[in-house]
Parts: structure tokens; sequence; C-alpha cells
């Protein structure tokens, strides 16, 4: 005979998750540095997601759009393995506002229509900037509590992969009214803002 699910055990993990949450949003530095790692990652997943659709409205050849998807996968393998192999902790930190500027305004180029090549170079170009996260992580870890670290980096995970589905959609939505190269050009922008919004408070925190 199946035992019936415990149903008080599981009301109270929730509620301590909950509670762990809010403990979390309630701090503004913690709050900020979730934001930090969540919004770029967003806005980027919406431009990705719109490659194909941009390849095929600029009618590059059919494996022109390979090689586009390639870029992102590879530009963020190379940024993660300089930034994070070949510099030390307090430059990496140093180098996360310019790294995120970094990450969107390539994709401004987009909208002036460029050929095949360029296209390719400004999405691989762009994917490095991706490594400015990098930077986030010990700051990050030294802003929270010590016994919810772990709830910590679970939000972080889980706001981006929700933040990953989301940004398709909305960018998605943006190239329905101006069309796919000025909507990436858009999240890319949006990323350039965020920079400055990081850059506001990183700066005095420092």
């Amino acid at each position: 005979m199946d035992s019936e699910p415990d149903t008080g055990t599981d009301r109270a993990v929730l509620a301590a998750s909950w509670s762990g949450a809010r403990r979390l949003a309630r701090d503004r530095t913690v709050r900020r540095l979730i934001l930090a790692q969540w919004l770029p990652s967003g806005f980027m997943a919406g431009a990705e997601g719109l490659v194909v659709s941009y390849a095929g409205q600029r009618g590059f050849a059919a494996g022109t759009y390979s090689l586009l998807l390639a870029c992102g996968p590879s530009g963020m393998l190379l940024g993660d393995l300089v930034v994070g192999r070949l510099l030390r902790p307090a430059l990496r930190e140093a180098l996360v506002v310019p790294l995120a500027v970094w990450l969107g305004l390539p994709l401004l180029g987009l909208a002036a229509d460029p050929s095949a090549p360029v296209c390719a170079l400004l999405l691989l170009a762009s994917s490095t900037g991706f490594s400015y996260a990098i930077g986030l992580q010990r700051p990050f870890l030294d802003a929270l509590p010590a016994d919810n670290q772990g709830q910590a980096f679970g939000l972080v995970s889980s706001g981006l992969m929700t933040l990953q589905g989301i940004g398709p959609v909305l960018v998605g939505a943006v190239a329905g009214l101006v069309g796919t190269g000025p909507a990436m050009a858009v999240a890319g922008g949006a990323t350039v803002v965020t920079a400055g919004w990081m850059a506001s408070w990183l700066l005095l925190r420092r």
C-alpha cells in the first residue's frame, strides 16, 4: 500500500524557500547582483532567438545559419577562457561593466543590415562579453548570508533559465513591429543600458 505524501513537510520546505527568497530580495546589494546576472542574459537570449529569422530575412545562404548560430557559444567560450584563466580576480571585477557594455554594443550594428561575414564577427564579438558575469561571482558570494548561499545560487540559475525563455518572446514581439535587425539592436541597447545601471552602484561599492 503506497504511503501518502507528507504534505506537512512539503509545505514547510516551500515556506522555507519563499522565506529565504524574500530575505535575499530585501538585501539591496544581493538584489542588484542577482539582477545584474539575470537581465543581460535575458536580453541576449532574445537576440539570439532571432538569428535564424534574421539570416532568412537577409537572404543569407543556408549554410550561413549554422555559422551564425555557432558564433554565440564560440564567443562565450573564448571570453570565459581569457577572463577566467588569464586575468586576476581584481581585474575581472574591474572589467565587469566594460564587458557588459561590450556584450550589447556589437548588436547595434545589426540594425544596419551588414553582410553575413560582418554579422558573424558582430555576434562572435558580442558573445565574448558574457564573461562579465565571472567578475560578479566573488562580490555575489561575499554579499550572501552564510546560511543562504545555496539557495541564492539556485535562485540565480532558475531566474536565468526563466528569463532565457521570456527574452525571445519579448524580443520576438519587438521584431514583429520593427524587424529582426532593429529588434536585436534593441536587445543590445537594453544590455548597454543595464551595464550603465550596474556602473552606477558597482563604482560606489568599490
